[in-house]
């Protein structure tokens, strides 16, 4: 028989789905209602039961099944903690005690996604919407599925819609650049991310896309400025040094684009892009440059930007 364990309701001080994304900007108890129930039974996976006998063996099914009644917080908590498989699992089982809960199944699409089975996740983010069209975090989250399954059209149909219904969403114009981008549409990419510095002028990851797309393009001098920008917001960020000291190589400034890749080595010492054009740079044999200055920021920095477009219900 297969042990049984207690998954105990967490209840979360701030959740994720406190921020809501939608005009409606429901809080967590307005998205999941109260909870159902403070205990939720789940059953743990047989692991001797495996799948062929070599070194690669697996289990047949590790995703806990939760056979109780859960709450929304539950599979927040397991989401939080990263627990992705049980966060899928509970929001299954959410679900179908609450199938007209629009986040249920965003949180059941972010879960899945974050765990791999991308088409659950798409299934799951689309029944978000046919209850809620205008639920603007899904319709990010499921372009983001698109674009990992390179359905590059059906990412921007619902990157457009997201747009039409909050123009001012930095992360909607930023990931139709990287669509764009995807697709070999440049100067589409380059007005999106454009779009989205108009939108948050410290939005460091806009500028280093754009500036990496304008260095594609042969635009070095305006790719510079971008870097600068997003090393002296993000100073911490060993890319953004290394990408800053590309557009200072392309312009011929050979002794900044050192100091540049060097900053990038401080930052993260075994950072193998920066060493090799570190060494290339100093073996040219330079002579006087015009030397680049690092204008400061003037603006308060913002601290959290999510890295590489990691999501949350929170954001």
């Amino acid at each position: 028989m297969k042990p049984t364990t207690r998954a105990t309701t967490v209840l979360l001080v701030a959740t994720i789905a406190a921020v809501g994304c939608s005009k409606k900007g429901a809080t967590s108890q307005e998205k999941g209602g109260a909870p159902i129930s403070p205990q939720a039974s789940v059953q743990s996976p047989d692991l001797s039961k495996r799948i062929g006998l070599g070194e690669d063996d697996v289990a047949a099914d590790t995703t806990p099944k939760f056979t109780g009644p859960v709450s929304f917080a539950d599979g927040e908590a397991a989401y939080q903690a990263r627990k992705y498989g049980d966060a899928t699992a509970i929001f299954e089982r959410y679900i179908e005690q609450r199938p007209r809960n629009a986040w249920g199944h965003y949180m059941l699409g972010l879960s899945a996604w974050k765990s791999g089975d991308l088409a659950k996740a798409e299934q799951a983010l689309e029944q978000a919407l046919a209850i809620d069209p205008e639920h603007v975090k899904s319709l990010m989250n499921l372009s983001r599925v698109f674009i990992e399954q390179k359905k590059h059209d059906e990412a921007i149909d619902r990157l457009t819609r997201a747009a039409e219904l909050e123009p001012d969403s930095m992360q909607v114009h930023r990931l139709l650049g990287r669509t764009y981008r995807a697709q070999g549409r440049m100067d589409e990419a380059i007005a999106a991310y454009q779009k989205a510095i108009e939108v948050n002028d410290l939005d460091v990851w806009s500028m280093n896309n754009l500036g990496l797309l304008l260095l594609e393009t042969q635009r070095a001098d305006e790719a510079l400025p971008l870097f600068s920008k997003a090393v002296e917001v993000r100073p911490s960020v060993p890319a953004f040094h290394n990408n800053l000291g590309m557009a200072l190589e392309h312009t011929g400034r050979f002794l900044a684009a050192a100091t540049a890749y060097k900053e990038a080595l401080a930052t993260d010492p075994g950072y193998a892009k920066a060493k090799k054009n570190l060494a290339r740079v100093e073996a040219v044999k330079a002579g006087p440059e015009e030397p680049f200055v690092i204008e400061p920021e003037v603006k308060t920095v913002e601290s959290a930007e999510p890295k590489a477009d990691a999501t949350t219900a929170s954001k």
